[in-house]
């Protein structure tokens, strides 16, 4: 038995006829009953139902389609695989982005592009911080996207998007100057890159309570824990339902940031890794 025999079996199946399979795969009809007469007899059962006027399956045909149908859609995916090699697309590409940026639409933008290109895999990482540049400038990730970078000369950088970083503290938590900051823990996330110095927003001389992961940094400003610096799109219905409140003093108040693309100035870029750069490029979300 043969993949051809499989695929000519199929066609019938889906086509309702040896004469409209023969069509379809541009063959002669007694080409396509030799093909699945001999795969009959590898079988020893016949497949079709002949006695109609139009061929049937039988109940070992019906068996043998359900089980053969995961291997024409391989088969489909192998071809699309092969058409993307000869269309020089390339098998992965690896991007890190900062946990600051505007996410749920990034990672639409992502899902989009995925269904244009499927064989080409996007291996996102979520970073903070220096380490997306630090990716980057190693060759871990081809594309980074951050506000913090700082090796202008080896990288190429566009704005592609702008965030609001608010300070904010539990409405639980009264405070009225910014003095009084000083005796609560301001919740900072600190760099992994050990020769990394970005920072943002520290308080001189106030409590620090410093965190490896970003992920708890919101529930412990929540919780009346401390205060800190938060995405505006990652608290807005904490803020609408008055359980958080946003900090405005002399140093201490909301801040715009540049969401910037960044890559390695003169890296050859693959016919995907183009495409992307440029959706990216012109997304400004």
């Amino acid at each position: 038995m043969t993949l051809d025999q499989v695929l000519v079996f199929h066609t019938i199946v889906k086509a309702g006829s040896f004469k409209s399979a023969a069509a379809e795969l541009n063959k002669t009809q007694p080409a396509i009953s030799f093909s699945i007469k001999k795969m009959e007899e590898e079988l020893s059962v016949e497949l079709f139902d002949r006695s109609g006027y139009r061929p049937a399956l039988t109940a070992e045909g019906r068996a043998f389609f359900e089980r053969s149908q995961n291997l024409i859609q391989g088969m489909h995916e192998l071809e699309n695989l092969a058409q993307s090699f000869r269309n020089k697309e390339e098998p992965e590409i690896s991007l890190s982005v900062d946990g600051i940026s505007p996410l749920p639409s990034l990672l639409s933008l992502f899902k989009k592009f995925g269904d244009r290109y499927p064989n080409t895999k996007l291996n996102l990482s979520l970073d903070i911080l220096s380490e997306v540049e630090r990716k980057v400038l190693n060759r871990e990730a081809l594309f980074g996207i951050t506000h913090f970078y700082s090796e202008m000369n080896a990288l190429e950088a566009i704005k592609i998007s702008s965030i609001e970083m608010l300070p904010v503290i539990s409405s639980e938590i009264e405070i009225q100057t910014e003095e009084e900051l000083l005796g609560i823990d301001q919740i900072v996330v600190s760099d992994k890159n050990k020769a990394g110095k970005a920072s943002f927003g520290l308080l001189n001389g106030g409590r620090k309570w410093y965190l490896t992961e970003s992920n708890f940094k919101r529930e412990i400003i929540l919780a009346g824990l401390g205060w800190g610096h938060l995405p505006s799109h990652t608290i807005r219905e904490e803020i609408k339902q008055g359980k958080l409140k946003i900090l405005n003093f002399e140093t201490v108040k909301p801040r715009e940031l540049d969401i910037n693309l960044i890559r390695l100035r003169k890296q050859g870029l693959g016919t995907v890794a183009k495409s992307l750069w440029e959706e990216l490029t012109s997304w400004h979300g």
